[in-house]
């Protein structure tokens, strides 16, 4: 019984199988094609004798000779759906650029907190690094150099000594100025053992 088993799930895998290909070949003689969602035609009317002689479209700019003009303006548009405006985002910040904490621990080596970051959206590295750590009340600033990369500033690592830094954690942010301009990150807590 346990031989006669085996034949009739082959079988049954095979029909599966064959039914699976004739759905996806289309099966069967009718070359009609299926209409789909996402993509739909429709006849264009073929040209008449009046169509020839009629006067160019009001809204196409046109040549001396009658020929429409191509759009010269090649802007892309908005993602269909997308909400979006071809109209440039109003940054609200006085400063074009975008400030992270890359990271920021303890260093059970050197007995210090540790912290980097980054700034996007400039490669200006005339402005100065200033990471801040905070606890209840307390603040602890360490400035940086500003160094380039490709398509951001990086900001070299401070370390806050263990002398300066009391146990529990510390909110660290990075503000990057330049002459009257800045951003600052978001804070990234740290633990201080």
């Amino acid at each position: 019984m346990l031989l006669a088993s085996r034949p009739i799930a082959a079988f049954a895998v095979v029909g599966a199988l064959s039914l699976l290909v004739a759905g996806c070949s289309g099966g069967g003689d009718d070359a009609t094609p299926t209409p789909s969602a996402s993509t739909s035609r429709t006849a264009s009317p073929a040209p008449t004798d009046d169509a020839a002689t009629a006067e160019p479209s009001a809204s196409a700019p046109t040549s001396d000779d009658g020929a429409a003009e191509p759009d010269d303006d090649d802007t892309p548009g908005p993602f269909p759906g997308s909400g979006a405006t071809n109209e440039p985002d109003a940054d609200p910040s006085d400063f074009p650029a975008t400030a992270v904490v890359t990271y920021a621990g303890w260093d059970t080596g050197s007995k210090t907190l540790q912290a980097g970051g980054l700034v996007s959206g400039t490669t200006d590295t005339s402005g100065t690094c200033t990471f801040t750590a905070e606890q209840g009340g307390v603040s602890r600033t360490a400035t940086s150099s500003a160094e380039a990369s490709a398509s951001s500033v990086n900001c070299a690592q401070v370390a806050f000594p263990a002398s300066q830094m009391r146990s529990g954690t510390w909110d660290v942010t990075l503000t990057y100025a330049v002459g009257s301009a800045s951003t600052t990150s978001d804070p990234l807590p740290a633990e201080v053992p």
